[in-house]
């Protein structure tokens, strides 16, 4: 009878724990049923760093929606066309954020990479190939600068390269500090990227995933920066062309001043002060031009047959005598200016 006793016991609590067992199963069971599932896209097949994502890499799967990772998508125009930015295993949600629009990997026809050295940058660390970030730097005034400051050079620019590798880094590498890194700039922004290098000390400053390139290509802050550039040196050729324009005119003018007392002097000399005089000689009257301490210079006759009227004199005489017989005539027995002695009758 005992023996019986212990035997029911037993089956009781193995009952018990059976229906136990039962009900949380079915509970389960239950939860399953309820729990919602959504389509992603996974990788059907491993996609290394910028591989194009085609529709023969991807599949549609149905995950439960508590399973399914941040930013996953199931939109196929979000992820067909993309580049990845770093290796995705197969089977692995696709996610936008690890895309992107154009293979930055290698560099593309009218654009060029760019070397920095990145010990000095302490954003580096956190930096990944496929940012953006944006080039600033502090200049001071100078022939290339009108004032000192800060100065955007680039905006939006991508991250080419870390370290020699363009592919993105994992979590543990992310803290490593960066030796060198390149940058992708457009190739008609060259010379402002020069210009930044040697005038300026470069920052980066992590920057939105807006695209700032021009349609022409180039990029909007560099394009500005150069036209700053361009305009300042235009302002100073200008001025340094009048600069030149008036010493020239400063130099004239001196020259003007130094000349003019010599001028001045000669016209002085020609315009000497003088007077006529009339002298009658054997019934004819001469005519003579007198400047004190100069010997007298004949003018003409007066009154002779065929002679020109006499225009009055100037302050010049018309007519020099440089002849070395001309004193003696005028001094000598022949000079007009003689008066021969009158006789006197006995």
């Amino acid at each position: 009878m005992r023996n019986k006793s212990i035997y029911l016991f037993l089956a009781c609590v193995c009952g018990t724990v059976a229906a136990v067992l039962a009900s949380e199963w079915l509970k389960a069971q239950g939860n399953q049923n309820t729990t919602s599932m959504v389509e992603i896209f996974v990788t059907s097949a491993t996609i290394d760093v910028g591989e194009k994502i085609t529709a023969k890499k991807i599949a549609l799967e149905r995950w439960p929606e508590d399973k399914v990772p941040e930013g996953a998508s199931n939109r196929l125009a979000e992820v067909e066309g993309k580049y990845a930015k770093q290796r995705l295993f197969d089977g692995e949600p696709i996610m936008p954020a690890k895309l992107m629009d154009e293979n930055w990997t290698s560099v593309p026809n009218g654009w060029k990479a760019v070397d920095m050295n990145a010990s000095e940058l302490g954003i580096t660390s956190s930096l990944q190939p496929g940012d953006r970030v944006d080039v600033v730097g502090f200049f001071e005034e100078g022939n290339f600068i009108p004032r000192s400051g800060s100065q955007t050079v680039f905006m939006g620019i991508r991250v080419f390269s870390i370290d020699g590798d363009t592919s993105r880094r994992s979590d543990e590498e992310l803290g490593n500090p960066a030796r060198f890194i390149q940058l992708l700039i457009p190739e008609k922004d060259k010379d402002a990227w020069s210009y930044a290098k040697e005038l300026a000390d470069i920052e980066l400053h992590k920057a939105s995933d807006q695209d700032h390139t021009r349609e022409d290509g180039s990029n909007e802050a560099a394009a500005n920066f150069l036209t700053m550039i361009e305009n300042h040196r235009t302002k100073l050729e200008q001025k340094e062309e009048e600069q030149q324009l008036r010493l020239e005119k400063e130099k004239a003018a001196q020259k003007l001043l130094a000349a003019g007392p010599a001028v001045e002097s000669k016209v002085a000399d020609d315009q000497v002060e003088g007077f006529t005089m009339f002298k009658l000689v054997e019934e004819q009257m001469f005519e003579y031009w007198i400047v004190p301490g100069k010997l007298p210079v004949l003018i003409g006759k007066v009154g002779a047959k065929g002679t020109e009227p006499q225009k009055p004199m100037s302050r010049t005489p018309p007519v020099q005598i440089r002849s070395e017989n001309d004193f003696q005539r005028l001094s000598g027995e022949d000079s007009p200016l003689l008066q021969p002695p009158s006789s006197v009758a006995n």
